[in-house]
């Protein structure tokens, strides 16, 4: 139930960090952990209106929000945002956390709350709960689950993280494929409901392997006494259960897909994917790519301690220092040429800083290539010289641009020269790097977003300092 007072999420995340932020909230909270006598506290019912105004404005935002939340304030604010949170949203809260801050709160909390809070989650929802939580939580956790939902949480565990089974839930609507359409109808009439997002009914034999899929459509429209077998798609796209999470996603994306059934080797279904547990998936990969990009090759939040954050980003800082080293090293064996022409030093940074920028652009194409797998063995070398071909044109282009700016500048047709073909080689190679920086990576086994960002730019860098200071001692 959201409250009437804020017309949007963000107005109420808002109003609540900024009563989180006041001294009076903190020191009742304090007090309430502590239960030492302070009796101007204890008699004050400001403070205990605070905290009551803080808890109820809480438990009326959606689970996502209150995530957001937790992961909007610093570490030490988070504690009393956690325990006034209702065990009814707890559990989805956790899952919608980042990483980092749900392991921060896991280890905080006690077995009672974490066990309270998983009571309210479904199967599949657990598993990945379960995977967070501290080895002596999970016995007792797992005590309190019914025993069909034990053996779905242990058979769910057993699957790899990034793989299909790790992600497919339980809660499915399945009949057989020797009854009618009434009686379907009857069926879920007697339940009364329709699981979440359920596009399409599974549909199998009396072994429990697929037959198809019944879509709602059919089942509403279509004659009553019409046998499920005529009217079912018996040739669904399904997935296995080894298969990888990040291209089932990919799938979902390109067929639009709301729905999917979850078979095991045997061909039995075992449980289902749906696009909401994916979306989900596809904003963890899409945030590990722009961290990746930037050299940051574990998750890191934006209240993480110092020391932290600091260890995290020093792979990717030590590689970029090594490069602009070797650029410093370079332009250090052409100071004859920039000490006599001055206007060299001026123009140093042009040629370097566009390579950069052209490379960056075809960096991230490539990489949205691979990633949608429009980008193979196969037409590698066609895009190449797609991207030569590109390079050669704005090369062209901009560097004539750029040469006659010095021109117009600095009055120097040879310097002008110097320029245009600065620009031009620079993003040649630029073209020819982007390209193969993300599939090298790719061919090692990596991330192909990793740190390219960072690569790209200190490359094209010392290969423009390289390029313009050779062409002026050539020409100048």
């Amino acid at each position: 139930m959201s409250d009437p007072r804020f017309s949007e999420p963000s107005q109420a995340i808002q109003h609540i960090q900024a009563m989180i932020n006041r001294n009076d909230v903190v020191e009742a909270w304090l007090h309430k952990q502590n239960q030492q006598p302070k009796h101007a506290l204890v008699e004050s019912l400001t403070h205990r209106q605070h905290l009551a105004e803080l808890e109820l404005l809480i438990n009326r935002l959606h689970p996502a929000d209150i995530a957001l939340l937790l992961e909007s304030i610093p570490p030490e604010q988070r504690g009393i945002v956690w325990h006034l949170i209702g065990d009814e949203h707890a559990g989805a809260t956790l899952l919608e956390l980042s990483d980092s801050v749900r392991h921060e709160v896991v280890s905080a909390s006690e077995t009672e709350d974490l066990t309270a809070a998983a009571q309210h989650l479904e199967s599949d929802e657990i598993v990945d709960l379960v995977q967070e939580l501290p080895q002596d939580v999970i016995p007792d956790l797992l005590s309190s689950l019914s025993e069909e939902e034990r053996q779905q949480v242990r058979s769910a565990m057993g699957f790899p993280e990034d793989s299909v089974g790790a992600w497919m839930e339980f809660d499915l609507p399945v009949v057989r494929d020797d009854i009618s359409l009434d009686v379907v109808l009857r069926f879920f009439r007697r339940q009364g409901e329709l699981p979440q997002n359920a596009g399409k009914i599974m549909v199998v034999d009396d072994n429990g392997l697929l037959k198809g899929t019944l879509a709602l459509e059919d089942l509403l429209t279509k004659s009553g006494d019409i046998p499920i077998s005529e009217v079912i798609d018996t040739n669904p796209l399904s997935f296995h259960t080894r298969d990888s999470a990040e291209e089932a996603a990919s799938s979902f994306e390109r067929y639009e897909l709301i729905v999917a059934p979850v078979i095991n080797a045997h061909g039995k279904l075992v449980g289902v994917l749906r696009v909401s547990a994916l979306l989900d998936l596809i904003d963890e990969i899409a945030q590990r790519k722009v961290l990746l990009q930037a050299g940051l090759n574990r998750e890191e939040n934006l209240f993480d301690p110092i020391s932290k954050s600091a260890k995290n980003r020093w792979p990717w800082i030590a590689l970029n220092l090594l490069i602009v080293f070797i650029a410093s090293r370079i332009i250090d064996q052409f100071d004859a040429i920039i000490s006599q022409v001055v206007t060299l030093a001026a123009l140093l940074p042009i040629t370097a800083n566009i390579g950069g920028n052209a490379g960056n652009q075809v960096v991230a194409l490539v990489i949205r290539g691979l990633a949608t797998k429009q980008l193979d063995r196969s037409n590698r070398l066609q895009l190449v010289k797609k991207e030569f071909s590109v390079a050669l044109v704005n090369g062209a282009l901009w560097g004539t641009v750029t040469g006659i700016i010095t021109l117009l500048l600095y009055q120097d047709l040879s310097l002008a020269f110097v320029m245009l073909l600065a620009m031009f080689c620079t993003m040649l190679f630029a073209a020819i790097i982007g390209v193969g920086i993300p599939i090298a990576l790719k061919s090692l086994g990596q991330d192909p977003a990793l740190g390219s960002s960072v690569i790209i730019t200190g490359a094209t860098d010392t290969l423009g300092f390289l390029i313009f200071l050779s062409l002026a001692v050539a020409i100048l």
